[in-house]
């Protein structure tokens, strides 16, 4: 089975006098890459990667929903501005629905997540991208059915999801050192998601731990160890919810972390690798941990709208020692 790979800094066009595998062991986009399609693709691969100011243009026609400014990074012809979206008659990028391992690979200076939200049928992508960049958390006509919540600078991360047929947005909503989400300044894509062949997979690989999140508390159905270990983590709560891992440093303790602005040092954990990213009610997904020995706070640190505590506060928060 063939590799698709595209090296930094180069653009790939595809067109109809283009050859397509019908199935790549590896489609990795390597740091500012691009690719213009003037064809409806479907890229097909066991193991997708794509690291940071990487585009896949396959928009086509023009898209009039760009702000002004530099071009946006979704679409080919999608309008001038920092957050163009893609044209609305586009060509699509897909994959067939089913289990899908993602692996986030980060090339940037900061850390990044990457969540995927399936819209419902009524819901316009256009309106939706939109949406997500100026109000974030606040959008509706989607569903949150996880991804990866973290990969630092120079690491990775992984989780397995099972996507259902449908249209679905792919975002980082972290926040920048501007006071800016990166969602905001180009991170967030849209991907189809075909029903293929009709015998598609949806169950999750087997786990031995599970880690059970809900309103408002976190329950592991066994301890979590030291190395590398697959987790399932579901939402049984009527709220959506994420995961978050931290490793405390020395002493540190929950009430101290709780107490932490995110800035000051020395920081009470170093930053966390791994995690499941938000999870709407009855989703699950399975994450890859690679975990050290010591103290970790788990948690959720998303609130259920302005002005409402952060769940953490409310007790979905709790100390584990991995040994």
């Amino acid at each position: 089975m063939v590799d698709l790979i595209v090296p930094v800094g180069t653009i790939l066009k595809i067109d109809q006098a283009s050859q397509v595998a019908t199935q790549y062991g590896l489609f990795r986009m390597e740091a500012n890459t691009k690719i213009v399609a003037s064809i409806d693709l479907t890229i097909k691969a066991s193991q997708a990667e794509f690291a940071e100011g990487c585009v896949i243009d396959a928009s086509g026609a023009a898209g009039a929903n760009g702000s002004d400014g530099a071009a946006g990074p979704m679409g080919a012809n999608g309008g001038s501005g920092t957050n163009g979206l893609p044209g609305q008659n586009g060509h699509n990028v897909t994959i067939e629905a089913g289990l899908a391992t993602v692996r986030l690979v980060n090339h940037g200076k900061s850390g990044h997540q990457v969540a995927f939200a399936r819209l419902d049928d009524s819901s316009s992508l256009v309106r939706v991208m939109r949406s997500l960049v100026d109000h974030r958390g606040l959008t509706s006509g989607i569903h949150w059915v996880g991804g990866v919540e973290s990969a630092l600078p120079g690491d990775s991360s992984e989780t397995t999801l099972a996507l259902l047929p449908g249209k679905y947005v792919i975002v980082c909503e972290y926040e920048g050192d501007n006071g800016h989400s990166h969602v905001s300044m180009g991170m967030i894509r849209p991907l189809m998601v075909t029903s293929g062949a009709g015998n598609a997979d949806f169950d999750l690989p087997a786990t031995t731990t599970t880690i059970r999140l809900s309103d408002y508390k976190v329950e592991l159905s066994a301890p979590l160890r030291a190395g590398k270990q697959l987790v399932r983590v579901q939402n049984d709560g009527v709220h959506f919810h994420h995961l978050f891992l931290a490793r405390l440093v020395g002493n540190a303790t929950l009430a101290e972390l709780d107490k932490w602005d995110g800035k000051s040092k020395p920081a009470p954990t170093e930053d966390g690798n791994g995690g499941a990213a938000v999870l709407d009610p009855g989703q699950a997904s399975v994450i890859a941990l690679d975990l050290k020995p010591g103290r970790y706070a788990i948690g959720c640190i998303l609130s259920d709208g302005p002005g409402a505590k952060p769940h953490y506060m409310l007790g979905m928060e709790k100390e584990v020692t991995i040994r």
